[in-house]
């Protein structure tokens, strides 16, 4: 089986003797080819020349965020993809039942090509980017801002950056200092009227949003890669709500019975829109600012080693 193994040297958690051990496991069973990724974005060009050369499978070893790169290249053909995870919180990974350990994911990988396990999943797309696991739009896509711009503090502290960068961004605000009390985000869905008032939302193809350490949270806790989208928004925003809304999310599925906040279930579509350009986040990477974000269901739209 010809195989390409795309990895980020800059990951969290990614060293050159654990990519070494890695290339070498993997090229005992597949004709393989490596390559690292060089710049933002290279790894869905190199995904994407390898479906056009004829490659098999794609296997990225890397962070959720180089991962969703490959998924650009790669998703609405017929190529494999396969996740090593080398990141910080690899939510995909996991949440495909892989092992968070590198070494014992490329067993787990391996295993599952000799028997062909795989099956096809939903992904969804925002404004034309797919997504495997979650699109953010507000706050959320604020605080992944946030951690980007402190690349070295989150390589330090991990997760841990989270919690810092969600308080400096809700100091800083929205936007050009835009209050997150005063953000007004509205959510249609199917044609259906309009939800207003939200200060914040989170769209999810999959459940847990995301992890902390090894507890996951649940923010769409109904969320199913098998199914529709479902998205989760937040009408009211101050840093007890954040405090008690992670709380939540990490100790039970009752995030909906908090009364600021408002679940949509398995929708193949939203249109969410503000008068001011809001940060958008995709699989926990920040891709700009809009005013608006298509969100829609793509079935069967990506064939993963799983």
């Amino acid at each position: 089986m010809r195989a390409l193994l795309l990895y980020n040297p800059n990951a969290t958690t990614t060293t050159t003797a654990v990519t070494d051990v890695i290339a070498r496991a993997l090229a005992g069973d597949l004709k393989l080819d490596v390559e690292a990724t060089k710049r933002r974005n290279h790894a869905g060009y190199l995904a994407a020349g390898a479906v056009h050369e004829g490659y098999e499978v794609v296997v990225v070893l890397g962070g959720d965020g180089t991962v969703n790169e490959v998924m650009q290249g790669v998703a609405g053909t017929d190529v494999r993809l396969a996740i090593i995870p080398g990141g910080s919180t690899n939510v995909w990974a996991r949440t495909l039942g892989l092992p968070n350990d590198a070494v014992e994911a490329t067993a787990a990988v391996l295993a599952k090509l000799r028997q062909r396990e795989e099956r096809r999943v939903n992904l969804g797309m925002a404004n034309g980017r797919w997504f495997g696991f979650t699109a953010g739009y507000g706050y959320d896509a604020e605080v992944v801002r946030f951690v980007e711009r402190r690349y070295r503090l989150k390589r330090a502290v991990r997760q841990a950056s989270f919690v810092y960068c969600g308080a400096q961004a809700y100091r800083a605000g929205a936007g050009s200092r835009l209050p997150w009390r005063e953000v007004e985000i509205s959510l249609a869905v199917d044609g259906g009227p309009q939800a207003t008032g939200l200060r914040s939302a989170v769209c999810c193809n999959s459940n847990p949003w995301t992890f902390l350490g090894p507890w996951p949270a649940q923010l769409c806790p109904d969320a199913d890669l098998d199914r529709g989208l479902d998205v989760t928004g937040l009408t009211a925003l101050s840093l007890p709500r954040v405090a008690r809304l992670a709380r939540t999310t990490l100790t039970s599925a009752g995030v909906g019975r908090l009364r600021w906040v408002r679940l949509w279930h398995d929708r193949p579509a939203y249109e969410l829109s503000s008068a001011q350009p809001l940060p958008l986040q995709v699989d926990g990477d920040f891709v700009g600012e809009a005013t608006h974000v298509a969100l829609r269901g793509v079935p069967n739209a990506l064939t993963v080693v799983a």
